[in-house]
Parts: C-alpha cells; sequence; structure tokens
C-alpha cells in the first residue's frame, strides 16, 4: 500500500508547468485566413561610375493568407487584394497600375518557424517589376520563429545569421502577448553575365524586426527595418537599399476565393 502514498506525487512531477513556456508555431490555428495590412517605404542610393542616384519607394496593401495542413508544414496560399505602388526620382514620381497582380496566387509551403519555399509566383507586369521584386515577397514575409521554447529574456540563433530573443510580455484585455525581436544577416556572391563576361555582384542584407504574438490567435503584426547593399566587383559600381516595413494582421472575415 505504500506505493499508492506515491501516486499523487508522481503524476505532479509528470504534468507540464501551467508556467512552463511555449514556442510560437505557424499552423493551421494560427494562421488559418488571415488578412494583413502592409506598408513598406525605401530609400534605394546607387552609384555607377560618376553617376549618383537617389531615389524612394513605397507600397501600401492588403495580402490575404490562407493556410491549411500539409506533410512538410503548411500549404500557404496568398494574394493582393488591394495594392498601391510608387517610385519617386529625379524625373519626378512613377506610379504605375497595380490592377495586374491583383489576386494574382502565390503558392508555397511554409514550415513551423517561417521558412517559405515558393512552388507558384503570380504574373508580375514589367512597371510593377521596375518598382520591387514582388516574385520573392512572401519569401520574407513571415517573420522567424525560435524551434525552441523562450522564456523572456532568451534567445536563440541558428549559427548562420539568425538570432531571436524574447522580450518582456506586454498586457493586454484579451491577455498577454508576446514580444519578440529578430537580427537576420546574409552575404553571398553571384555571377552575373555581361555579354562574354561574368561580374561578380557582392550582396548583403541586414533585418531588423519585432514580432507581436498571442497564443492561439497566431501574430498580431509586426515591423523590420532591412539594409540591402550591392558592389560590383572592381568598384565598377554600388547601391544600398535602406527598408522599412509595418504589417498588422486585420480584424474581420477572410474573403472567399
Amino acid at each position: 500500500m505504500q506505493v499508492t502514498r506515491w501516486l499523487p506525487l508522481l503524476v505532479f512531477l509528470a504534468a507540464p508547468s501551467r508556467g512552463a513556456a511555449q514556442a510560437p508555431t505557424y499552423d493551421a490555428t494560427t494562421l488559418g485566413c488571415a488578412r494583413f495590412s502592409e506598408s513598406v517605404h525605401g530609400t534605394l542610393e546607387s552609384t555607377f561610375g560618376s553617376a549618383r542616384r537617389t531615389e524612394t519607394l513605397g507600397r501600401e496593401g492588403i495580402l490575404v493568407v490562407r493556410a491549411t495542413p500539409d506533410s512538410a508544414g503548411l500549404s500557404v496560399e496568398a494574394w493582393y487584394d488591394t495594392l498601391a505602388v510608387w517610385r519617386d526620382g529625379p524625373e519626378g514620381r512613377f506610379a504605375p497600375d497595380a490592377e495586374g497582380l491583383l489576386g494574382g496566387r502565390y503558392a508555397g509551403l511554409l514550415d513551423p518557424q517561417g521558412d517559405y519555399l515558393a512552388t507558384l509566383a503570380p504574373y508580375v507586369p514589367t512597371a510593377l517589376r521596375d518598382v520591387f521584386d514582388f516574385a520573392r515577397v512572401p519569401l520574407h514575409f513571415f517573420p522567424p520563429l525560435s524551434p525552441t521554447p523562450l522564456r523572456p529574456g532568451g534567445e536563440w540563433t541558428d549559427g548562420a545569421g539568425l538570432t531571436v530573443w524574447r522580450l518582456a510580455d506586454s498586457a493586454s484585455a484579451d491577455g498577454p502577448i508576446g514580444r519578440y525581436r529578430w537580427i537576420r544577416r546574409e552575404s553571398w556572391e553571384e555571377g552575373v553575365a555581361v555579354g562574354d563576361s561574368t561580374v561578380i555582384v557582392h550582396r548583403s542584407e541586414t533585418e531588423d524586426g519585432s514580432l507581436l504574438w498571442r497564443d492561439v490567435a497566431g501574430p498580431l503584426g509586426w515591423s523590420s527595418s532591412t539594409v540591402a547593399k550591392l558592389e560590383i566587383d572592381n568598384g565598377a559600381g554600388r547601391s544600398a537599399l535602406t527598408q522599412g516595413v509595418l504589417v498588422r494582421r486585420l480584424a474581420g472575415p477572410c474573403p472567399g476565393l
């Protein structure tokens, strides 16, 4: 009969703590069907030879995201419901009509931590391609998440340029909101064919962002700043794009297909 005295204690020890940290993940519950307002503003400075140029560019839109379970994570479909695009330079403002992109489908696989693999991109009119690389929009749209639980003050790194921190939670009428910060650094080289030769282009990107996340509900919104630099071998030219992004999840029903 001595064993029965220990059963309540064993059950207590086996049960997870109510205060245990849980790692947020992208799944059908936290993403499902959602609408996000996106605001992007940037400054592009470039130098090629003796020519120098400064431009500002931006876009404002609503991106609709649908996600369903898949063996590799989530099957994601997304499209712009509204969109405005512009670019200001020495010649004035260029604001192409975005109608040709509205409703065009992005499709891909999203893993629980936010890595996206594209399987389909919409047709992007030439005028829009001259302002943004819209084919790549979903690749870094979803903020990166730590695969391990983090308590406030904790951090995780993949050892390859990405670090995620958990900040102190904030309070709201609907319960606590998790606050996270991430920094992602990347650099690489690529060869670009020019006539009969290949020019080496050096690229680097640094992204610094912050995310608001509520358990079950998922991502509530995020902001980030990115500095992307390009330099052609032998100093033939260089450019630097400084870009700010603000995304907010919108309330209300998700529109139909």
